[in-house]
């Protein structure tokens, strides 16, 4: 289940938030971006998953091409990533 999605950048900045409490901060998380003049990119629940299928998908199809092998090092990288 990938419910709250739409929400991302808000349960980055509260990672302790319960989920169900996400859409209740993400008012005040873009009065503040709007307030520092930051932008503030939201989708709706529909298009993040669509988004992250997609994304899920474009991965899996370059991971079968035998042609384009991936990089020892991304992997290292993506399995030490901090942020």
């Amino acid at each position: 289940f990938f419910g709250g999605l739409q929400f991302q950048l808000e349960h980055h900045l509260f990672p302790r938030l319960p989920r169900c409490h996400l859409r209740g901060v993400s008012p005040v998380v873009q009065e503040l971006c709007k307030k520092h003049d930051l932008p503030y990119r939201s989708l709706s629940w529909w298009e993040a998953n669509v988004w992250t299928i997609r994304t899920l998908r474009n991965a899996a199809i370059q991971a079968r091409d035998v042609t384009n092998p991936v990089l020892k090092n991304l992997l290292w990288e993506a399995v030490n990533t901090h942020g």
